[in-house]
């Protein structure tokens, strides 16, 4: 899988997460497994540093920093490469950029998280030849389908990430359980880091190709 992106904002080196301080925090310009890429406008994806009360916790990877700025709703837009689902050994370039905002939705049940996110997001292929000489509607829906597949699974994967191996909610997921509590202090006395890393999560992930915005051949 390939990201290449542009953030909505390009002041993004530091960021605190609105659901409180205890959510924990991100910062740009962390080292990552992955080598930074180039973006339309200049500005590099290079991987995030994850802190938890002001210590370094991990660090995400040029994906898994995408993948945030996807829940977060600060990514513009991204090349996305998926295996194309007809031959396993090519791959399809995307352009994707974001159709709605992001809903996220948090239910507090005995006392665990459970966190929905969906995701709806505009494509167009790289290059019909990518695909093939011919455009079906069969073959758009397959390449939909595994798009959207494939982009589920690094959002998955990303927030089980965040909520077990680094217990910090750099996603600020925990400002949409406020509304599971009468007070802010019943929220606060609940300790929402605490309970972050037994938190589950349930994605929806779809990504639509529009038939204008397909590019013709090269």
């Amino acid at each position: 899988m390939l990201f290449c992106g542009s953030p909505a904002s390009s002041n993004s080196s530091s960021t605190n997460n609105s659901s409180g301080s205890s959510s924990g925090s991100e910062s740009s310009g962390g080292s990552s497994s992955e080598e930074p890429l180039p973006a339309n406008n200049g500005v590099e994806n290079i991987g995030l540093a994850v802190f938890k009360h002001d210590k370094l916790v991990g660090k995400l990877t040029t994906t898994e920093t995408l993948c945030n700025l996807i829940v977060t709703n600060k990514l513009k837009n991204c090349r996305l490469s998926i295996p194309d689902p007809e031959d396993e050994n090519k791959a399809i370039d995307m352009f994707l950029n974001s159709e709605t905002t992001p809903k996220i939705k948090v239910n507090i049940i005995n006392g665990t998280p459970y966190i929905h996110l969906s995701v709806k997001m505009n494509s167009r292929v790289a290059s019909i030849n990518q695909i093939s000489e011919y455009i079906t509607n069969e073959r758009i829906a397959k390449i939909e389908d595994s798009a959207s597949y494939y982009l589920k699974t690094h959002l998955l994967n990303y927030l089980y990430k965040t909520s077990k191996e680094f217990n910090s909610d750099i996603s600020g997921t925990g400002k949409y359980a406020l509304n599971q509590f009468k007070t802010n202090s019943e929220f606060e006395a609940y300790n929402w880091l605490d309970n972050y890393e037994n938190a589950f999560f349930n994605v929806d992930a779809k990504i639509h190709i529009r038939s204008n915005f397909l590019l013709t051949g090269t």
